[in-house]
């Protein structure tokens, strides 16, 4: 196969998270556009703009000056596709007020048409989290609601468009949310692909307050009943047993980690009782994690779940590291999934501090998905620190 060939059909999709002193969110580092390497992805989500009422909203006026950076990346490489994403974790009521309204809906998926190809934008990637979830706060109809939502965009963009623009969705890994949220058989129809949020399958939470891997490959032995779901293998099946076509399921790794406060730092495994959250507020870039590593924290490797993590004193963090990248990027590539797409370009190293390798988790993912071709262009030059 050439190699034009293998990188259209395996896609790597990475979503950019556009820096702002106002965000309080850890895993949006301070990375500018011309650190990225156009070459690095076949896709980048610009996240995040906002839904209003019917229209399509920039979190931040100073943002469109970023959408059209991003854009420009595809002068260097003209392969790349470029995607505005809306939504994230957020408590904003955007998409539950849009859908309930089904004249709304029609001039959104016009206006939306009209303003990504007017900046240059090659589709749009819904991260609504979560329809109709959690149940006790939202409308149940919003299951239904959101499928004809995309319904509606993919005839938009499709039909209406001179040029086909790409619809994704960003959907979520936990059985009961999916169970809640979607109507995957019919979702398939109209998405080119959906990329699965198969990470913070374990976080701190009051009443659950023990360690757990963010991102886990695998259950691990001990595991049972809802706990042995929570992780990305069996997500990912459940999805493909739900309706999702393998060739439109892109696989989710993530460069954060999650952190913990342990509650005795003697008892420092897998499921170990916590106090709260850990350092850096619970989350934390890989280089973050590679200098706590760095300044005496030890790494532990779980054979189970194929995952990392690392502890110092009563500090507790689950991560991924590049053999668990590679892992992963192996085993979604030997299972005919759709690609990895990746949370996010921000928190990996792109400056290169940890191993020399600029983007270096990112790099990992695109050798296993694409072989030893060079994943740099000697065109691309980015700003030293």
């Amino acid at each position: 196969m050439r190699a034009c060939e293998k990188f259209e059909k395996m896609h790597q999709v990475g979503y950019y998270a556009i820096p702002r002193e106002s965000c309080g969110d850890p895993t949006i580092q301070a990375l500018t556009v011309d650190n990225i390497d156009p070459f690095l992805c076949t896709h980048i989500n610009v996240a995040f703009a906002r839904v209003v009422n019917d229209d399509i909203v920039p979190t931040d006026e100073s943002d469109l000056m970023v959408y059209r950076e991003v854009i420009a990346l595809k002068k260097k490489n003209p392969r790349l596709k470029v995607l505005l994403s809306l939504g994230g974790a957020t408590d904003e009521p955007g998409f539950s007020d849009l859908v309930r309204d089904p004249a709304a809906v029609a001039q959104f998926c016009t206006k939306a048409r009209k303003l990504l190809t007017s900046y240059g934008f090659d589709g749009l990637d819904l991260d609504w989290e979560f329809p109709a979830w959690p149940v006790f706060r939202h409308d149940c109809r919003e299951k239904r609601w959101f499928t004809q939502l995309v319904q509606q965009l993919h005839n938009e963009f499709k039909l209406a468009s001179s040029t086909p623009l790409l619809l994704t969705i960003a959907v979520a890994g936990p059985k009961s949310i999916i169970d809640h949220s979607y109507e995957v058989n019919q979702l398939a129809k109209y998405v080119d692909f959906v990329s699965l949020m198969s990470y913070d399958f374990h976080m701190f939470w009051p009443y659950l307050p023990f360690t757990g891997h963010n991102a886990p490959l695998a259950k691990r032995k001990s595991e049972k009943f809802c706990f042995a779901t929570l992780n990305t293998e069996w997500s990912a099946n459940y999805w493909v047993k739900k309706g999702m076509p393998k060739e439109k399921l892109v696989i989710g790794v993530p460069t954060y980690g999650r952190s913990w406060k342990l509650l005795n730092g003697a008892w420092y495994g897998v499921a170990s009782p916590a106090t709260g959250s850990g350092i850096m507020g619970g989350a934390l870039s890989y280089t973050n994690v590679f200098f706590f590593i760095q300044e005496g924290a030890r790494r532990y490797f779980d054979e189970s779940s194929k995952v990392p993590y690392a502890v110092r004193d009563k500090d507790w963090i689950s991560y991924d590291d590049p053999e668990s990248v590679k892992l992963k990027a192996e085993w979604i590539k030997k299972m005919d999934f759709a690609g990895v797409m990746t949370w996010n370009l921000n928190c990996d190293d792109w400056a290169g501090v940890c191993s020399g390798h600029k983007f270096e988790l990112h790099n990992i993912i695109k050798n296993v998905l694409f072989g030893n071709e060079s994943t740099e262009d000697k065109s691309f030059v980015s700003v030293q620190l």
